[in-house]
């Protein structure tokens, strides 16, 4: 099926790796224009843009880090005036913070690590709506995804409150963004990804404990990189013209009680 995305206008921040990178070669093989944003790995994001050429789409890739806003604003003018308008955002980057602060006990983590990971994932997707707004009201199929994560929801030991407190955050951003940019046209909605592969595999649970994860949700399948990729589309998509403000669940389901 065509999904309509012929010479649109797309931007994917963290597509350099995982859910954004699968997501901006999709794109590409829609014939879409996209722009991948990276923080640290310009040759990674280099590396997707021919990528995304050689699957039949345009490329384009600046940096961002959503610690910092003058970052953030330089990438949207960039892509704005580099493609001559924005018709698709998809808020993917992550920022999970420096791996020794995190503590298992709330009370143990420190002030500087948690304003970190909140700031960065929450008033750094923020920042972004904020500039990317403009350039949407202004296309004729504006689209807004923010990728959260079903931690937001279930939770997990083990320090990752932080993280899923700022990722819910993005719900209530977008509940209320519908509102907003929903009044010009644009679509809001968010993906909440579980536990991801990317073929077939996990970049850290081993063999045996992923076929035994996988069988305990209804779904008895944890999704891959290429079904939030088509998650996005189709949420993004110009053909999608009536689902806004939705909670997207691409996790396998729920968990079966033991």
């Amino acid at each position: 099926m065509d999904l309509g995305f012929k010479d649109v206008a797309v931007l994917v921040t963290g597509g350099s790796s995982g859910i954004g990178r699968a997501t901006a070669v999709a794109y590409g093989r829609e014939g879409a224009r996209v722009a991948i944003t990276y923080n640290s790995r310009k040759d990674a994001a280099e590396t997707v843009a021919e990528e995304i050429e050689a699957a039949g789409g345009t490329a384009y890739v600046v940096p961002l880090d959503l610690s910092a806003p003058e970052t953030i604003a330089a990438a949207v003018a960039s892509t704005v005036e580099h493609w001559g308008g924005l018709d698709a955002v998809v808020a993917n980057a992550v920022d999970w913070g420096p791996h020794d602060g995190r503590t298992d006990k709330v009370e143990d983590a420190s002030p500087e690590w948690w304003t970190r990971i909140v700031r960065a994932n929450l008033e750094g997707n923020m920042h972004l709506a904020q500039q990317v707004a403009p350039a949407l009201r202004q296309s004729a199929h504006g689209r807004l995804v923010l990728v959260s994560t079903d931690l937001a929801e279930r939770g997990m030991g083990g320090g990752a409150w932080a993280y899923g407190a700022a990722k819910a955050g993005l719900h209530g951003l977008a509940a209320s963004l519908q509102h907003d940019l929903g009044a010009d046209g644009v679509l809001v909605n968010v993906v909440l990804p579980g536990i991801t592969l990317e073929r077939g595999e996990h970049r850290i649970i081993p063999r045996a404990a992923l076929d035994k994860i996988t069988a305990g949700f209804t779904a008895r399948h944890l999704p891959d990189v290429s079904e939030l990729a088509d998650a996005i589309l189709f949420l993004t998509s110009p053909r999608t013209k009536a689902v806004q403000g939705q909670l997207l669940r691409v996790t396998g389901g729920h968990l079966i009680p033991a």
